[in-house]
C-alpha cells in the first residue's frame, strides 16, 4: 500500500485570525460575510473576529480573555463629517499612537479610516465616485441610489454578501484609480494615515492587503 503524501510544513494551510474594531454592525457584518468568505488564498485561511469595541484598553482586555491567537489587530474607523471637534482629533491621534507602540514582530496593530463612511466604500463596488460628501448621511443616500435595495446594516447574511463578494475587485480598482487630489479634509495633516485624509476617501484596499500579507507569527 502506497505511503500517503505528506505535506510540507510550510505548504500546509495554515489559519490566520485577524481582530477587526469597527465602528458598528455594517462594517461587522461586511468582516463576517465578505472578508472572511473572499480574501482568504490557497495556503492561508483568513479568519477576523470583528466586533464592536471603544477603546484600545478594551481590545487588550478581549485578547487577554479570548481563546484565540490573534496575528494582527485592526480598526476601522469612519470620519463621518469635516468637521471634528478638537475631542475627537485627539482620540483618534492617541490611537494611531498606541496602535503604533504596540504593533510589533509578533502582532500587528494598525489604524484605517473611511471618509464619510463605510458607505463610500461599498459605492465603490458599483459606481465610480470622486465628489465629495458633506457627511456620511449623504454617502449613504448616493449608494442608495446606485444600489436600490441597500438598508443598514447590509450584508446581513451570505445571500446579501453575494454582490459585494463579486464587485470586490472592482471597488480595489475604482478606489485606486480615484483622483481625489485638493479636497484633503480640514484635519488631514494632523492624523496618520495609510494614504491622504480627503473627501472622499477609504483605506479599505489598505486594510484588505495587509490582512492578505499578515502572517501567522503567534503560531508555534
Amino acid at each position: 500500500m502506497a505511503r500517503p503524501k505528506i505535506t510540507p510544513k510550510n505548504q500546509r494551510r495554515q489559519n490566520i485570525n485577524i481582530l477587526l474594531i469597527c465602528d458598528g454592525k455594517t462594517e461587522i457584518n461586511y468582516a463576517k460575510y465578505v472578508l472572511n468568505s473572499c480574501v482568504s488564498s490557497k495556503s492561508n485561511t483568513i479568519k477576523i473576529d470583528a466586533r464592536k469595541l471603544n477603546s484600545i484598553e478594551a481590545a487588550q482586555k478581549h485578547i487577554q480573555i479570548c481563546p484565540t491567537s490573534f496575528d494582527a489587530v485592526f480598526f476601522l474607523t469612519d470620519l463621518e463629517n469635516t468637521q471634528l471637534s478638537e475631542t475627537k482629533i485627539n482620540s483618534l491621534i492617541t490611537l494611531q499612537n498606541s496602535a503604533k507602540k504596540l504593533s510589533n514582530k509578533k502582532t500587528k496593530w494598525a489604524v484605517f479610516f473611511n471618509y464619510p463612511s463605510i458607505e463610500y466604500w461599498y459605492i465603490l463596488h458599483f459606481a465610480e465616485r470622486a465628489k465629495s460628501f458633506m457627511n456620511a448621511t449623504e454617502a449613504e443616500n448616493f449608494l442608495k441610489q446606485k444600489y436600490s435595495i441597500y438598508e443598514k446594516p447590509m450584508p446581513r447574511n451570505r445571500q446579501e454578501a453575494e454582490i459585494f463578494c463579486a464587485n470586490l475587485e472592482s471597488a480595489i480598482n475604482n478606489c485606486n484609480n480615484l483622483d481625489t487630489t485638493g479636497h484633503l479634509l480640514p484635519y488631514a495633516s494632523r492624523i496618520t494615515s495609510h494614504v491622504p485624509l480627503t473627501n472622499p476617501m477609504t483605506e479599505m484596499p489598505k486594510l484588505i492587503d495587509m490582512i492578505k500579507k499578515t502572517k501567522p507569527t503567534n503560531k508555534n
